[in-house]
């Protein structure tokens, strides 16, 4: 099983050092098994070691991508610098990817953030303090080999947030921030347009007089350009494919959301980035409940050698921060599901079963260990399924619990 094609291909600058990141953006399709997820779950996967191959387009992040799109979840994929002709290179320390996957995390936040804020309209509340009585959205951190060893040393939420709840103009967050504005009311028509809808889907993806899974109900967008001069200036232009620049970008969003106006969606005008500054006014970020995936992760002393053996953490550039937690922190205060395979050829059976047992036995801990018979690159049709269905049964545990399972956003 592999992902359909993306519904919207767009680029974000690291926050490291301004790179343009290429990332993916897919639906979910609503089905009879996801209607209590569909607009409130998403995720983020990221995909294997770039030097050796590894892009948004692994087998394996497409067949986990495509078990998170069954349980509901807005998915975004994205290529690590270098990868797969992307723009830059590869770094030794493996800081740079840490801070391309925290720019996607940023992304994600302000994005969920954006169309919580859509459903509340000017009269609902702006503070999250007010959404109190309603379930938080899910946001899942996931990555498969090199790309789980950087989501499992993710700084906090708190620490990601901050960076992106009052952003400088023309900065990397602010340049985030405004993209993931415009691309939510994509996806705030998009949900509509599925809620407000009395067919749904079989749990496969097919029903009658519906597409397939793999089928986009439209045609896909493909953003780029940024809103400020001072941030297009900045931006490398190492490839000569890069996406469309801001003026298509915006005409190609436009021509999307004018499809649903009809059914009732405003539309928006984008204006420059002068214009939008109360847009990137201070604001508390919606604060998704969050939980991690790992797959086949790497760890000391084969993730060394992709690290020059330093430690790998998050440090915001001209901010102050607190003492270190301790390393995989992150994995044991909130919800992990660790897939492995006994046979795998970087860690051995042995390490990997005392590092995730070291994890779930911590205080508190909701780590899930998932050990299946087959090596790191899940080549085997029954392993395949075993992930599969792993991962199934673990989403399953994450499913808030809704009195109305049509209530929209």
């Amino acid at each position: 099983m592999s992902l359909p094609k993306a519904n919207i291909s767009f680029v974000i600058p690291s926050t490291h050092d301004d790179l343009e990141l290429d990332c993916r953006l897919y639906y979910p399709r609503r089905t009879d098994g996801n209607v209590q997820s569909l607009g409130r779950a998403f995720a983020i996967l990221a995909h294997p070691y770039a030097p050796l191959g590894g892009s948004y387009d692994d087998p394996v992040v497409g067949l986990a991508g495509s078990v998170l799109l069954q349980y509901g979840c807005i998915l975004a994929t994205f290529n690590f610098r270098g990868a797969s002709g992307s723009a830059g290179r590869t770094s030794w320390s493996g800081k740079a990817e840490l801070a391309d996957y925290v720019s996607v995390y940023g992304f994600m936040l302000c994005y969920i953030d954006a169309l919580y804020r859509s459903q509340e309209g000017e009269g609902g509340c702006s503070d999250v303090s007010g959404r109190a009585s309603t379930p938080p959205p899910l946001l899942v951190l996931g990555g498969y080999s090199y790309g789980a060893m950087v989501a499992s040393h993710l700084p906090s939420i708190e620490v990601v947030a901050d960076l992106f709840e009052s952003p400088t103009a023309g900065s990397a967050e602010s340049e985030i921030k405004l993209r993931a504005l415009d691309l939510s009311r994509d996806a705030n028509a998009y949900l509509t347009v599925h809620n407000s809808s009395s067919t749904t889907l079989s749990p496969s993806g097919t029903g009658s007089g519906q597409r397939q899974q793999g089928q986009s109900p439209g045609r896909a967008v493909t953003a780029g350009g940024y809103e400020s001069d001072a941030a297009s200036r900045r931006v490398s232009r190492e490839s000569s494919r890069r996406s469309v620049d801001g003026e298509r970008f915006r005409q190609s969003m436009d021509k999307v959301r004018q499809k649903f106006r009809s059914r009732g969606q405003a539309g928006h005008i984008i204006a420059s980035q002068s214009e939008r500054e109360p847009e990137l006014a201070e604001k508390v970020l919606l604060r998704p409940s969050v939980a991690y995936v790992l797959i086949s992760p790497l760890l000391p002393p084969i993730a060394g050698f992709t690290t020059m053996f330093s430690t790998l953490r998050f440090t915001p550039k001209g901010r102050r921060t607190g003492p270190s937690p301790e390393e995989y922190h992150e994995l044991t205060v909130h919800p992990c599901c660790c897939l492995f395979g006994s046979k795998d050829v970087f860690t051995t059976d042995a390490k990997l079963q005392r590092w995730a047992q070291d994890l779930r036995s911590r205080s508190r801990s909701q780590f899930t260990i998932v050990r299946v018979d087959t090596g790191h690159f899940w080549r085997e049709r029954a392993a395949l399924e075993q992930l599969r269905q792993g991962l199934r049964e673990w989403l399953r545990t994450l499913t808030p619990n809704h009195e109305d399972g049509n209530q929209q956003l």
